[in-house]
């Protein structure tokens, strides 16, 4: 349980408890920019995007990759549910650039498929952002 100086996060996907602590302080990707927590925050839900999660605690830093989802935060407790959680450590820039080229040549003949090649694209650039960020 997080003290009067923290807040409790838990990141889950559909799988698994990915991640679990307290925390000093959390920054995580929301569908409309960035949102930053700090203890004693008023409760929100918010719809997340694509990017990266940081989770800062005492001692340590711990970064993932999400990929939308949702965020719940209540009385110092933040749960956010994903799809798909990955640690920003084990991107690697070539897997991203390879993300990103298959993700610039896929066909986009109806708004459908269009709709998937510019998440597939959101996805691919937010993996290369983290990856660059690590040089």
């Amino acid at each position: 349980m997080a003290d009067s100086k923290t807040l409790h996060c838990n990141l889950i996907t559909p799988d698994r408890q990915v991640f679990e602590c307290d925390a000093t302080s959390i920054s995580l990707p929301a569908h409309d920019g960035s949102v930053g927590f700090l203890t004693n925050r008023a409760p929100l839900l918010c719809k997340l995007g694509v990017g990266e999660l940081t989770v800062e605690s005492p001692g340590s830093t711990h970064r993932y990759f999400l990929d939308g989802g949702f965020a719940q935060m209540l009385n110092n407790d933040l749960t956010i549910l994903t799809e798909h959680a990955e640690e920003s450590a084990g991107i690697s820039a070539a897997s991203a650039d390879a993300d990103l080229a298959n993700a610039a040549a896929m066909t986009a003949s109806d708004p459908a498929s269009r709709a998937g090649k510019d998440a597939a694209l959101a996805r691919a650039r937010a993996r290369k952002r983290i990856a660059s960020s690590r040089r």
